[in-house]
């Protein structure tokens, strides 16, 4: 089996930029989205597959989730551990391959998975993305969801030539990644997009190379996974935008 991650990174780099992240911020931002979508659905148990810095494991253990978090980079996982002690927070945390999670727990075993952080652009092929969203919905519950987001690659893509030229337009107004850190792409075409990561204050670049997918494509594997019902958000308003910076799907079981 091909190694999960398809693309190296500097995670250690990257894990130490992420400090700089304000999560009272990125919470304003969403304005409760997650949790009102989570308590909507009558939600108490969720599998949050990608924890990264621990920012939403943290907020809804907070909010009395039960949560389980997953990662791969030892280095976020680290860090998420940092912040949860600071937040005298106890996470409980796994470290699996989404494509192997079956082999892990049960079906049925959570009333939400959550796929954050544009999390799911980490893998380029067709087969295995359909095969961790096959393994995200045998996780979940009869009437379950699946929170899934993307950034709007179709717009990196329209809009290249006037991006590489230093013209990247990003809100930051609602998945809020912190001012500190420069984030902007270097490199796009149809098969990957490349992202760099400046901290001036310390001295410091990595990059992370993500799969763009297209206009409606995300979706479509979605409905090819089995989800009876999917909702789109447009940086947390109902409906499609293609002005907006990120896309959420609420996705039924």
């Amino acid at each position: 089996m091909d190694s999960f991650f398809e693309q190296n990174y500097n995670s250690v780099d990257l894990a130490e930029m992420w400090t700089v992240i304000d999560w009272n911020k990125r919470r304003a931002g969403e304005k409760g989205f997650l949790k009102k979508t989570l308590e909507k659905n009558k939600v108490n148990s969720v599998f949050e597959s990608s924890l990264g810095d621990g920012c939403d494991s943290i907020y809804l253990i907070k909010e009395g989730f039960d949560v389980t978090s997953n990662d791969l980079d030892f280095e976020f996982i680290k860090k998420a551990k940092e912040n949860a002690r600071k937040e005298n927070i106890k996470l409980n945390v796994t470290s699996f391959d989404w494509r192997e999670l079956g082999k892990h727990f049960d079906e049925k075993s959570f009333d939400s998975v959550l796929c954050l952080g544009n999390s799911l652009t980490y893998l380029f092929k067709k087969d295995n993305q359909l095969k961790v969203l096959k393994e995200f919905y045998d996780l979940i519950k009869k009437n379950g969801i699946l929170i899934i987001d993307e950034r709007n690659y179709q717009y990196f893509l329209d809009k290249r030539k006037e991006i590489l030229e230093g013209n990247f337009n990003y809100s930051k107004n609602f998945v809020y990644c912190g001012n500190t850190v420069l984030a902007f792409p270097v490199e796009i075409t149809e098969e990957k997009v490349v992202m760099q990561y400046i901290d001036n204050k310390r001295k410091k670049k990595a990059k992370l190379i993500l799969y763009p997918f297209k206009k409606g494509e995300l979706q479509a594997l979605l409905k090819e996974t089995g989800f009876n019902e999917i909702q789109v958000f447009s940086d947390y308003k109902k409906g499609f935008n293609p002005e907006a910076d990120f896309y959420a799907y609420v996705c039924t079981k």
